[in-house]
């Protein structure tokens, strides 16, 4: 009886980090299945986007509807012009024969603006080496140009003294 449980043990001694050394080399998932998980995360992700961006589009006309409905309001509020009749009644119950007539605002025609042909002399058919020279030099400091004050050395300072 000892024998076969010692016999049971070396053998299950020896297969079990062979069975567990296949099961880590042949327990992976394959390349199709690999490439779902991606293209799952991808859709979660871009789903993600896609719900901020409609709920932000979402808040936008909620706030332009807002804005449209408080100048529909304001319009209203603002009063209706009346018709002749009744505005020169009620001019005469003030007491003014000849009621105040509004001004009428003039337009201005509208401005046309001559479109003058492009000729061949206006492009320059080669750059301007005199500002590619100078656009080259801009990252290097001038002379007499003090540097610019060191920012968070100020608002230490600002803050030390408070």
């Amino acid at each position: 009886m000892f024998q076969w449980i010692g016999l049971g043990l070396a053998i299950a001694i020896i297969l079990i980090p062979i069975v567990r050394w296949f099961w880590l080399l042949f327990d992976k998932p394959s390349k199709r299945a690999l490439e779902i998980l991606k293209q799952q995360e991808e859709d979660a992700e871009e789903a993600k986007v896609w719900a901020g961006i409609e709920a932000q589009v979402e808040i936008e006309t909620t706030l332009q509807r807002e804005f449209d409905m408080k100048q529909k309001e304001k319009q209203e509020r603002s009063g209706k012009s009346l018709d002749e009749e009744t505005s020169a009644d009620l001019w005469n119950k003030l007491g003014i024969d000849v009621p105040i007539k509004p001004v009428e605002r003039e337009e201005a025609p509208p401005v046309e603006l001559e479109k003058q042909p492009v000729t061949s002399t206006d492009s320059p058919s080669e750059p301007d080496w005199e500002l590619v020279e100078k656009m080259s030099r801009l990252d290097a400091p001038l002379e007499g140009v003090p540097e610019a004050p060191d920012l968070e050395e100020l608002s230490g300072d600002i803050s030390e003294s408070e």
